[in-house]
């Protein structure tokens, strides 16, 4: 065995953890606090684009998350150790496991380490690989970051810190893909390695699908529903202040139109869908739970969004949209090629899920279940460009557990929304103590997991998506059981 002189990354952390722990007696520094603000840094790991990697987009996300999360756990243990009193700890960690919606978050990531344990592969189940970098040690780190959400951030303010920062990271996200779609030196866009490239700023811009510092369209439609989302809850909270001028409501809503306009450049067409049916369920619910002129103005919004539903379906199909920038986003057929060939690969998920149905195949393991049921379809050579499919994906969140985690997981997925709308109800009704919010808020707080859901039925989790996920669902511990708790204001009206 080597000797612990050769690893000095160990004696670091061996010396190092009680020196912080000193270091914060002398000078007053919250350990706590720095525990808190790993977190905030956490969700910067969308932004990390590493060119010396095979895979820019993946590995660099992945180990700035891991470390952020790693070093928020190791200064909330310091914390335990140097600030906190006898049984504190304790008292937090029973009144957090509790709650409905961290047993069902635990019961997930349980289920998917357990599918890991019976993978077929298990080793690829874990550790994942260089291309997609997830499996069962991300999901740990996915876990620890949800409960270090509900242990550390316990008041308005840290959650609208945890919202800017995050409206931050979503706008260096976007300045990214500008720099990419541009094609300018040191950026990686979607016309790198293209046979042609405008030659225009605007063409290069909207000429392909907008891709972030994701590296995936796909993955900045969905990431910008939860951006919308907290530019939304600011916005709210800052209106229900009273101070509020003119030059706030401006900024607010150019940052929403910014994210909108990147969001349709994305052109995922799921994202699309999910947004337009959460719009929907906003105003409806505005409607049903509002008194007065605001609900009159709810029931308009009721009607306004039915009629542009129904004139966008109904010129879906027409060469207006077809010719148009983004027309993509309304070309939705159920006999497109894309579609054709997801309802394929959903087929092999489920044949899969049939012969491994009760802890699937595990994570990182769906390119087993593809070559095993894999379905000659999948080439048409009247069209070779449309025969192509992702191997290792089911692309659905639900064929994906289902094949991958079997029913347990799937079940244990689902758990968590079941376990947050039942609370939204509760609130709704006034059977719960911390109150419900204003009307706004629970609108919109009850949107954004049906968008997410509805954008789930075709497309998989990621980083990008699980990290905005578990901070929706942290932020959800926090709004349903913590924000009267801890003297946040409560107001019942839509404010």
């Amino acid at each position: 065995m080597d000797s612990i002189t050769n690893h000095p990354e160990v004696l670091a952390v061996i010396i190092g953890l009680p020196l912080f722990g000193i270091l914060s007696k002398v000078f007053g520094v919250s350990l706590r606090n720095i525990a808190k603000r790993y977190l905030y840094i956490a969700i910067f790991a969308v932004v990390i684009v590493m060119d010396s990697m095979f895979f820019p987009f993946i590995g660099g996300k992945d180990y700035f998350f891991r470390f952020s999360v790693e070093l928020s756990l190791i200064f909330f243990v310091l914390a335990w150790a140097y600030e906190m009193r006898a049984g504190e700890l304790k008292a937090l960690l029973r009144g957090i496991f509790r709650k409905p919606l961290v047993i069902a978050a635990t019961a997930f990531a349980a289920a998917y380490l357990l599918a890991c344990a019976f993978a077929y592969d298990a080793y690829a189940a874990f550790w994942s690989n260089y291309e997609r970098g997830e499996g069962g040690f991300q999901m740990i780190h996915y876990w620890l970051f949800f409960i270090l959400l509900t242990l550390l951030l316990k008041t308005e303010r840290d959650w609208q810190n945890m919202f800017k920062f995050s409206l931050a990271a979503a706008a260096l996200m976007i300045l990214y893909g500008i720099g990419g779609s541009l094609t300018l030196p040191g950026f990686i866009g979607p016309w790198s390695g293209a046979s042609s490239i405008p030659a225009s700023w605007i063409q290069k811009l909207i000429g392909n699908r907008f891709q972030g510092s994701l590296g995936n369209a796909e993955y900045v439609g969905v990431y910008l529903l939860f951006s919308m989302f907290f530019t939304g809850y600011l916005w709210i909270k800052r209106k229900e202040k009273g101070n509020m001028g003119a030059a706030a409501h401006w900024g607010f809503g150019v940052l929403t139109a910014a994210f909108l306009l990147f969001f349709l450049l994305s052109q995922t067409r799921g994202a699309f869908l999910g947004l337009g049916i959460a719009v929907f369920a906003l105003v409806l619910y505005w409607a049903i739970a509002s008194r007065g002129k605001f609900r009159k103005w709810s029931i308009a919004g009721v009607i306004v969004v039915l009629a542009l539903g129904g004139g966008v379906w109904s010129l879906r199909n027409t060469s207006l949209v077809e010719n148009m920038p983004g027309g993509r986003l309304l070309q939705i057929s159920l006999h497109a090629s894309d579609v054709n060939t997801r309802f394929m690969v959903w087929g092999e998920a489920w044949k899969g899920f049939l012969e491994r149905p009760v802890t699937g195949w595990g994570p990182e393991n769906f390119t087993a279940v593809f070559d095993k049921f894999f379905n000659p379809g999948f080439y048409n050579p009247a069209n070779p460009a449309g025969s192509q499919t992702w191997f290792d994906r089911a692309h659905s969140v639900f064929f994906d557990y289902l094949s991958e985690t079997g029913i347990i997981g799937l079940l244990a997925y689902l758990s968590m929304f079941v376990a947050f709308f039942v609370e939204f109800r509760r609130r709704r009704n006034g059977e719960a103590p911390h109150g419900a919010g204003t009307i706004m808020e629970r609108g919109l707080i009850l949107a954004l997991p049906i968008a997410y859901l509805v954008q789930g039925a075709a497309l998989f989790d990621v980083l990008p998506m699980y990290v905005s996920l578990f901070t929706f669902m942290g932020f959800a511990y926090y709004y349903f059981y913590e924000r009267r708790a801890h003297g946040e204001p409560h107001q019942a009206s839509h404010g």
